[in-house]
């Protein structure tokens, strides 16, 4: 149940110029590496407003993707949203992460995920360092997509 394309619910909400979320789950390959294994689009509310965009995932949301992934061995330990323009964390990312794994991953796509994994190279990837503190993830993280076959209902990204 791995990412495929941008993951495709990015690409959903940007053709309408919202941003969006997707979470990753994953469980640990050894003492330095840990897999994402599923990818689960949590229900989201997306708002437009004088401020900008905005994404809320209310808690009853984030208790079902815990709940999904508990049920399959997995932890959360990723997520990843898009923006309209340019790949960063906003201030907005960093005070309020849905994924709060310390050493866990957050990427940001750009333009609203158009292109897809084709622009990898442009999304932007953070490490949460300690709570509210990230860190631009450096050379030792290495992200890879696998495509696999064997996808199951329930948690599609």
């Amino acid at each position: 149940m791995p990412p495929r394309r941008a993951p495709p619910p990015l690409q959903e909400a940007g053709s309408h110029r919202y941003e969006a979320f997707v979470l990753w789950g994953g469980r640990f390959a050894g003492d330095d590496r840990f897999e994402f294994v599923s990818a689960y689009f949590p229900e989201q509310k997306t708002s437009r407003g004088k401020d900008g965009l905005l994404v809320v995932v209310d808690g009853e949301a984030l208790f079902r993707v815990n709940r999904a992934f508990y049920e399959h061995g997995l932890i959360l330990g990723g997520q990843v949203h898009s923006h309209p323009t340019d790949a960063y964390h906003s201030d907005t990312d960093d005070a309020y992460p849905l994924m709060t794994l310390i050493g866990g991953l957050s990427g940001v796509v750009p333009d609203f995920g158009d292109g897809g994994r084709e622009r990898l190279s442009e999304w932007a990837w953070y490490r949460l360092v300690r709570a509210g503190e990230w860190a631009t993830a450096g050379d030792e993280t290495r992200i890879t997509f696998q495509d696999r076959t064997d996808d199951k209902e329930g948690t599609d990204g």
